[in-house]
């Protein structure tokens, strides 16, 4: 029984029958069409043949790209890491170079040179080399002391609004104030980002003194100015949005009982100023409500050039960059040489980063250089002198203790009463 169900002779025997069967089929079937069909079939199955070897042959391609596009990355990522791990640095080079003396061997075997282990009721150790150091006994002088550098860890600017107001009511010009504040941030945010926040933290500051706030709507509870000038200190804006979004709804309301003239015209400018204050405000933590508002001021006033500088960097920041390379393209276009250079000089940086991207490296470099060249003239990147460090360090030391008597100061300050924007 068991030979019968695998008796391969018959298997093949049946197989055979039924091939020889499938092909009287179509033997029979391809007599009964005339010669013109029979082409024509054949050459259809043969096209379909084709069609199906290139969708094989595309397939193979792709699959083999994709293949080598993984161990390409996969071999860039290997040399990253052995870069990193291989790399030695050159003699001198963390240190300075040529102005730090090595130590010689005979002052590490004077004992005169070695420092005394801490005994057990010394006292900790102060790693603030900022402040005075308490003197436990006498110790060798550190032969280089410039080879101990800390890292200096940037803040972010929203930390920094304390700062930038305190310089405010010391009424330091705000050139100074933002090369001071790149100081801090380290380039976590561009130059613009600084000088417009300083523009608008300044900006409001000056509606506070003035009383543009004042009875705004006696219907709504609103902060009171103080209170919005405390919280900005700390970072917190909400207050001064509410603020901010009362008056541009109140101006909105004015102009819209207001007849066709240059008196319209120009309420919707200092309108659409205010929305771009507000927006610049917002942009310290929320970075689409500030693309609002910007688009707002810019729906106001079509030409506001710094509406439109700042809604390109909401949309960089947002990683729209179809958006924001329009944003900047309006900046370059519609803006005076003469009145916007800081807008230009903006637009001319993120525009570099952008043909640097698509491969337009002399179109690039050459509005980097622009854009360089503004930001040199007004010194926003250049370092601090060590004077200046120890100035500033003793500003922060108490600042937050003295936000309340800097806020009182603002309102009696007639530099605030007397210079502003509106």
């Amino acid at each position: 029984m068991t030979d019968e169900i695998f008796d391969f002779s018959a298997i093949f025997n049946r197989i055979a029958a039924a091939f020889q069967a499938g092909e009287d089929g179509v033997g029979a079937y391809l007599a009964e069409l005339g010669s013109v069909k029979t082409t024509a079939l054949i050459l259809f199955l043969m096209t379909l043949v084709l069609a199906m070897c290139l969708i094989l042959v595309w397939y193979v391609k792709s699959v083999v790209a994709s293949i080598q596009r993984e161990r390409m990355l996969e071999r860039e990522y290997r040399a990253k890491i052995d870069n990193r791990l291989d790399k030695k640095l050159a003699p001198g080079e963390e240190t300075g170079g040529e102005n730090v003396r090595t130590i010689d061997k005979s002052e590490l075997e004077t004992p005169g040179n070695r420092r005394s282990k801490p005994g057990k009721n010394a006292l900790p150790l102060d790693f603030d080399w900022k402040k005075s150091a308490v003197k436990t006994g006498k110790e060798a002088k550190i032969p280089a002391p410039d080879v101990f550098q800390y890292q200096f860890k940037p803040q972010k600017l929203v930390t920094l609004t304390a700062l930038i107001m305190d310089m405010l009511e010391r009424s330091v010009d705000e050139p100074k104030i933002a090369q001071t504040i790149m100081y801090k941030n380290q380039h976590l945010n561009s130059e613009d980002d600084i000088i417009q926040t300083i523009t608008a933290i300044k900006f409001f500051i000056y509606l506070c003194v003035n009383g543009r706030f004042q009875n705004l709507n006696p219907h709504k509870t609103l902060p009171q100015e103080d209170a919005a000038l405390f919280h900005l200190a700390n970072g917190d804006s909400s207050l001064a949005l509410v603020l901010m979004e009362e008056l541009i709804d109140r101006k909105i309301a004015k102009i819209r009982l207001m007849g066709e003239g240059r008196e319209r015209d120009k309420a919707w400018c200092e309108a659409s100023n205010c929305a771009t204050i507000f927006g610049s405000l917002a942009a310290l933590s929320h970075n689409r409500l500030a693309a609002a508002a910007f688009e707002l001021a810019i729906e106001m006033n079509p030409r506001n050039v710094t509406a439109w500088g700042r809604l390109g960097d909401m949309y960089f920041r947002e990683d729209m960059q179809e958006k924001a390379v329009w944003a900047f393209s309006n900046v370059l276009n519609i803006a005076d040489e003469g009145i916007y250079t800081q807008q230009i000089a903006n637009a001319n940086k993120m525009m570099a980063s952008y043909y640097g991207e698509i491969g337009s490296r002399d179109i690039a470099a050459a509005m980097l250089k622009s854009a360089n060249s503004f930001y040199d003239s007004i010194g926003v990147n250049r370092p601090l002198t060590e004077q200046e460090v120890k100035i500033v360090d003793l500003i922060e030391t108490k600042q937050f203790e003295n936000v309340e008597k800097i806020i009182d100061n603002l309102f009696t300050s007639k530099n605030f009463r007397q210079n502003g924007y509106l």
